[in-house]
């Protein structure tokens, strides 16, 4: 009920602030803070911790959050010489937030899709992976070769991301079904888990991190490259930002490309080690 009410709320919100005729927020400069959101339950990209550590980031609304994103964020706020806030939000809600003026950035493992371009821009890419399959280990799906062996198999996928339209198009093109999606990967992973889904769809980084910390679920053509055939820009991630933030827009690119891709898969080598998943 609880869920539901946040919900409905920030729904009317957003309804409210359109009928109104709010323009989007602009970012200001002078004010020389970052406001940066993310959901802190997606790792290695975004998670919460209760302690504070030296690689972690003190949230708004209490605890702390680290992860891939967050370095990404400390270097970017470093470059642009401003103090980093760090706003932990829905996925769903992210969007809405950054046009209407809760937070400046997307900084979340966020692809830029042609769908999101619509509402937002994005920077360069920070990050770039393969979707790879994950199943029950000892599951009737564990040894299968190729996605047409996925027939009939239950797949499910968090709700606004390409997780769930990868499973649509194991649906589409191979006979799965798919289930209600999730509002998060790791409940994605309770319902392999408990034997309500058969398969999920997410991005290589995430799949490694799970299976380190759940022996049964098992990773499916994880050397068979970029096997659904995505886009690059549904494998890559970028930073979302507003539509008339130009030229923050132009600082966040000249910012990325000071972080050398040595750099970045340095980085997301230490944040998996250190990574926390609830379980």
């Amino acid at each position: 009920m609880k869920k539901i009410i946040v919900f409905v709320s920030a729904l009317l919100l957003v309804v409210t602030l359109v009928g109104c005729g709010k323009k989007e927020a602009v970012f200001d400069f002078e004010k020389g803070v970052l406001v940066v959101g993310m959901e802190a339950d997606y790792p290695p990209f975004n998670w919460y911790e209760s302690d504070s550590t030296e690689f972690n980031v003190k949230l708004e609304s209490g605890g702390y959050v680290d992860g891939y994103d967050v370095q990404i964020a400390k270097l970017i706020a470093e470059e642009l010489e401003m103090e980093l806030v760090i706003k932990a939000l829905d996925w769903k809600h992210l969007i809405s937030a950054l046009r209407f003026g809760d937070i400046d950035l997307i900084i979340a493992g966020m692809s830029p899709t042609e769908e999101r371009k619509e509402s937002i821009n994005f920077t360069t890419p920070y990050y770039s992976s393969n979707h790879i399959v994950v199943v029950k280990r000892d599951g009737q799906f564990a040894n299968i070769t190729s996605l047409a062996d996925l027939e009939s198999a239950r797949g499910v996928g968090q709700i606004n991301t390409i997780y769930a339209e990868l499973v649509d198009y194991v649906v589409e093109h191979h006979g799965a079904t798919a289930n209600p999606v999730r509002d998060s990967v790791g409940l994605m992973v309770l319902d392999i888990l408990n034997d309500d889904a058969d398969f999920m769809v997410v991005e290589t980084p995430v799949a490694l991190l799970y299976e380190a910390s759940h022996p049964n679920l098992k990773l499916l053509f994880q050397d068979a490259g970029n096997i659904f055939n995505v886009s690059d820009e549904e494998r890559d991630v970028s930073i979302g930002v507003r539509k008339g933030d130009t030229l923050l827009l132009e600082k966040l690119n000249l910012a990325l490309a000071e972080i050398s891709l040595e750099m970045r898969n340095q980085i997301m080598s230490e944040v998996s080690l250190r990574a926390e998943i609830d379980e």
